[in-house]
């Protein structure tokens, strides 16, 4: 079994050093994205940003052992390895060829190991450490809101009151409701000056956040998809995105159900101001809190 191990994860090594310095990020069009979805095991490659591919962490060998026996029990019974799997992989195209695996590493390399030959694939167009840097570049303003979609604006009609919901066809690829008044909301922002950041932990594409949001009138500065994947990258990643936001922004908001938190770009201190309100209020009350921050600060400065 060691020797096994070992063999597996010279394969890991020996793909990410044939891509290092070469590859790249590839956008997918629409009819890619739709239409293709399934590919050879072997045209997928290992993403040197994930933990997986962390010579010091690793693939763990007993998910990959999990999911081999689930393999051969469906293979067994006449049925595709991939049977009764609840995600497809997610991948995003890259040059110069092939898809670099964006979730589902290990499911990946039990197909490899037990020499399954395709794939069910989603594509996805996520964002970049390069994309967070030309959107800061191109911004004049040096204040930002950041806001959860899942938490605060995905929301269920049983729960919270929704903007107009979309007409046909949109609403058949667009099915998530948007909390009444955040159309409303992140204008008030833009016209204060402030940089409106959405994120999701859904591994989905930038393009179709952009799309649901823009048939409400949303245009968001900035948009990040599968937020999740971020916190596996490399330490020297992750630190260069948080200097670069700490030159850049003087002042960062994090919206929540129950309160708004300022945080001061350069010395990490906090203001915030809780949200007590029926559902429908809610971004009223948001603009509210937020005038009451800035009050603060202007008093501070004084």
């Amino acid at each position: 079994m060691a020797a096994v191990k070992t063999e597996f994860s010279e394969f890991i090594a020996n793909e990410i050093k044939k891509y290092e310095g070469v590859w790249f990020p590839l956008r997918s069009s629409l009819p890619r994205r739709l239409l293709v979805r399934k590919t050879r095991c072997t045209n997928m490659h290992p993403n040197p940003d994930d933990e997986f591919s962390f010579p010091d962490i690793g693939p763990s060998y007993t998910i990959i052992s999990d999911y081999e026996k689930r393999m051969k029990e469906e293979m067994s019974r006449g049925y595709s390895a991939w049977e009764g799997m609840d995600e497809r992989i997610m991948v995003e195209r890259m040059h110069p060829e092939g898809y670099m695996i964006i979730n589902g590493h290990h499911r990946w390399a039990a197909a490899i190991r037990l020499g399954v030959k395709r794939a069910p694939i989603k594509i996805l167009n996520l964002t970049h450490e390069e994309d967070i840097v030309n959107i800061i570049e191109k911004s004049r303003n040096t204040k930002r809101v950041t806001i959860d979609l899942n938490e605060l604006i995905f929301v269920k009609e049983a729960d919270c009151p929704i903007e107009k919901k979309l007409h046909f066809p949109a609403n058949i690829r667009y099915k998530q409701n948007i909390r009444l008044g955040f159309p409303a909301l992140c204008r008030f922002f833009q016209s204060r000056g402030y940089d409106v950041w959405v994120f999701t932990s859904d591994y989905c594409s930038v393009d179709y956040i952009e799309g649901l949001l823009g048939r409400h009138r949303i245009k968001p500065d900035g948009i990040i998809t599968a937020s999740g994947r971020l916190q596996k990258t490399s330490e020297s990643k992750k630190n260069h995105i948080k200097e670069i936001m700490k030159k850049k922004y003087k002042t960062t908001l994090n919206l929540y159900n129950d309160m708004v938190i300022a945080i001061d770009g350069q010395s990490g201190e906090y203001d915030q101001v809780a949200i007590d309100c029926p559902a429908h209020d809610w971004s009223a009350a948001v603009e509210d809190a937020v005038k009451k921050i800035e009050a603060n600060d202007k008093k501070e400065t004084k």
